[in-house]
């Protein structure tokens, strides 16, 4: 099958205000695919990325909703394998599809990652295709996902909404008056 697939799942943004983070594809979790008129069920295999990574990682760009006709608004500044997923990392480009997707994280509207790939190599286990290879084609914004299993946790600035020393009084104050 030569066709670029897509799966999805949640993010969320830190950093400068311009980073978009997050588990791209959640490993170990099965989920009903429906596609090209079949129906089956899939996971990921923790290291299906890891070929990608070390191979095109500086390629990798994200777009909104697969839309690889427009422009991306954004590029990979971190792709890692952990136990629990693939870990991201997006710097969004300061421009007008960049700031209305950035605006979107920020109000809980997008709060899924979808990733285009090509299976390279799967296994069969238990009726379940096991995804142990995949080159990594990009990761768009979406915002219903396939995989659940990260949490969206907003949008981090570069500076604190209030000083440490300011955050230890208030927590002193709680802590008083308990």
């Amino acid at each position: 099958m030569s066709s670029t697939l897509y799966r999805q799942t949640s993010f969320r943004a830190d950093g400068t205000g311009r980073t978009i983070y997050g588990v791209a594809m959640p490993y170990g979790q099965t989920v009903d695919i429906e596609e090209f008129g079949r129906s089956y069920k899939e996971r990921f295999a923790p290291g299906a990325f890891a070929r990608s990574i070390r191979e095109r990682s500086d390629k990798i760009r994200l777009f909104v909703g697969h839309e690889s006709r427009k422009l991306p608004i954004g590029k990979a500044t971190e792709l890692r394998e952990a136990a629990d997923g693939l870990h991201a990392a997006f710097h969004v480009s300061a421009t007008r599809d960049g700031d209305e997707a950035l605006q979107l994280v920020r109000d809980g509207v997008v709060t899924a990652f979808s990733v285009g790939f090509r299976p390279v190599r799967d296994r069969q286990e238990s009726g379940v295709t096991v995804r142990t290879e995949c080159a990594l084609y990009e990761v768009s914004l979406v915002g219903i996902p396939a995989y659940e299993g990260a949490a969206v946790a907003g949008v981090r600035t570069a500076r604190p909404a209030i000083s440490v020393d300011i955050a230890r009084r208030r927590l002193d104050l709680i802590l008083k008056t308990w």
